[in-house]
């Protein structure tokens, strides 16, 4: 009987990249479209039980793999960070459909195509990170991660700042700082990963 194929473990980390990616176009989506809110919610959802899947797969083979390309706690982090990401836009998600939000507001829309454009430039990062001691794109792109979250910390306070000034409901107050937070989190988790591929890079060349 042939022996199983080793897994991949960068391909692993681009695969584990693409279910962030996929979650962030799906709130994108989820957002442009504001109908069957619950719905939208449970696709995300489903995103982020294959990225769960993907995750312990990993785990199941570390537990048996002799030799690895990076150290296997540093294969275990980043592996975690890229899940963390995936369950923040899950929780982005739900929040939605929990708080019962009847309209989104278009700043709103904003900060969610930055997670988009984020999650795809850590994508794009995580894929080129196996080529990381000769890439001439690697360092770009970290660097285009770490200036979207600039550009998301800068929306998020003026969104915090404006809602104080003008919403007069309490409690829509309430529901809405939550979701600001909830979205600002994503790209704090995203910038996090790609300072992290930056350390790799660093460590292991």
């Amino acid at each position: 009987m042939a022996n199983k194929k080793s897994l991949d473990f960068f391909e692993a980390f681009t695969r584990q990249a693409g279910y962030c990616k996929k979650a962030a176009d799906q709130l994108v989506l989820m957002l442009a479209n504001y109908t069957d809110v619950t719905i939208r919610a449970e696709e995300i959802h489903v995103t982020e039980h294959e990225a769960d899947s993907s995750l312990h797969e990993v785990m199941h083979e570390l537990a048996r793999c002799f030799v690895t390309p990076i150290d296997r706690d540093n294969i275990i982090t980043l592996i975690n960070r890229l899940d963390d990401i995936t369950d923040a836009i899950e929780d982005v998600a739900n929040l939605f459909d929990m708080l019962s939000i009847t309209t989104v507001k278009p700043e709103v829309k904003t900060l969610a195509d930055l997670i988009a454009q984020a999650c795809s430039a850590l994508y794009d990062a995580v894929d080129e990170f196996p080529r990381f001691k000769h890439s001439k794109t690697l360092n770009e792109l970290i660097i285009r991660v770490n200036r979207l979250e600039e550009d998301g910390d800068r929306m998020h306070r003026a969104i915090i700042k404006n809602m104080y000034q003008q919403e007069q409901n309490a409690i829509e107050l309430m529901k809405w700082k939550e979701i600001i937070n909830a979205m600002e989190n994503v790209l704090d988790y995203c910038e996090d990963v790609a300072n992290l591929l930056d350390e790799l890079a660093i460590s292991n060349s």
